[in-house]
């Protein structure tokens, strides 16, 4: 019976978002709001954030969850319009456990865009039953897409609700301190992390975080207060915004009061972890393809950090490479050559298949270990940034996506 609840509740909350129209909100705010790729030492999480302002230096500032750079190392950060895609490298700036927020500096590295604009944040008093609108980049929508990448994987994912409550809590897991949580309706999943809750102006009244795994229709954000708090405590500029869409200034919120939290016993943080390598190397190649036809040399996908001897050089290669396959050896017929005795003359093969970036020893004599499990010869094995490869137990090679 609760089930049949729980359906028909969610059925009328869709009923009622579909009666809103947010066309205006996506064109206000859709190009500021970009997918990020963080690499972890479990593989490469991805997740949602916005443009918040411009740092003193130069390039842009980036608001996401922590839980999704948290422990991480390399970041990349994807935005589009129209057909055309811009890359960023991402720089950590600020984080708050307890808040769950990260500040990042973004620094262009393929522009085929222009600049997102900053989203301004307003922390006027929410009302019960407005209308909301949350953007990010659910992973469940990649599935959609087959074996091969393609622009949709940076097509935001737009779905509308209404305000449930303002609250006072804190999140599962990081209960120092308490702080202002949105609770809406506007559904998200996996993937969402990050991204905004924006109001009916196109302006940030949150940033999405979890959301019930067993209750239709609750959904948890940090407030826009919350927001400020954390920026504030970082010397960080924001752009803020008070009032209605017509410009009238809101009086100053009361004081927040606590509210129980309520019997909700399971959460989903909502980072999602199924990115690949490949995802990443499928993105470059979308971004390089977007700027336009104009003749250039074929785009390093992939790069190998080769050490040994006490020697380090770095060897780039394509995508159609890796789609074909590319042999690494001590012989002519490989690509990628390295002089060793330790190494076969076809010792190795990288391939790329669909959106996974396989490794396969050849048979190689004194054998292949990746991240420090032995690879058995003919069988391939997924491999990522976070894996090194050590061939004839001397050569050690390390993956990056992009050159």
């Amino acid at each position: 019976m609760m089930r049949l609840l729980g359906a028909l509740v969610g059925l009328l909350w869709a009923a009622a978002a579909a009666a809103q129209d947010f066309t205006a909100v996506a064109r206000l705010t859709d190009a500021s709001v970009g997918r990020i790729f963080v690499d972890h030492p479990r593989g490469m999480m991805t997740g949602a954030g916005m443009v918040f302002g411009q740092s003193a230096g130069g390039g842009l500032l980036y608001l996401t969850n922590f839980h999704v750079v948290e422990d991480g190392g390399g970041i990349a950060v994807f935005f589009k319009k129209g057909e055309a895609i811009s890359i960023y490298s991402g720089t950590v700036l600020a984080v708050s456990p307890e808040k769950d927020l990260a500040a990042l500096r973004l620094t262009p590295e393929e522009i085929g865009t222009p600049p997102p604009p900053p989203l301004a944040i307003d922390t006027r008093r929410l009302e019960k039953g407005e209308a909301v609108v949350a953007i990010g980049y659910p992973g469940a929508a990649d599935a959609t897409m087959g074996r091969d990448m393609n622009i949709a994987a940076f097509e935001t994912t737009l779905t509308g609700g209404s305000v449930s409550r303002v609250l006072m809590g804190s999140w599962p897991g990081r209960q120092q301190a308490e702080l202002e949580l949105v609770q809406h309706t506007a559904p998200i999943s996996p993937g969402n992390s990050g991204g905004p809750l924006l109001d009916q102006c196109g302006r940030v009244i949150g940033v999405n975080t979890m959301g019930a795994t067993d209750v239709a229709g609750i959904y948890l954000a940090s407030s826009a207060s919350t927001i400020a708090e954390f920026l504030a405590e970082a010397g960080l500029p924001v752009q803020t915004a008070r009032g209605g869409c017509g410009g009238t200034p809101a009086a100053a919120p009361p004081a927040a009061t606590a509210e129980a939290e309520g019997g909700v016993p399971l959460w989903m943080i909502l980072g999602g972890t199924g990115a690949s390598l490949a995802l990443i190397l499928g993105a470059m190649a979308v971004a390089a393809g977007s700027r336009g036809s104009e003749p250039t040399a074929p785009r390093v996908a992939l790069t190998l950090t080769i050490s040994a001897g006490g020697s380090r050089q770095r060897r780039g290669i394509g995508r159609a490479s890796l789609q074909r396959g590319v042999i690494i050896g001590r012989g002519g017929a490989a690509e990628v050559a390295i002089d060793s005795p330790r190494i076969s003359r076809e010792h190795l093969r990288l391939t790329l298949e669909g959106r996974r970036l396989m490794a396969t020893d050849l048979g190689s004599t004194n054998g292949t270990v990746v991240d420090g499990k032995p690879l058995p010869p003919n069988q391939p094995r997924q491999v990522g940034e976070a894996t090194v490869l050590v061939l004839g137990g001397e050569v050690e090679i390390r993956l990056r996506a992009g050159s």
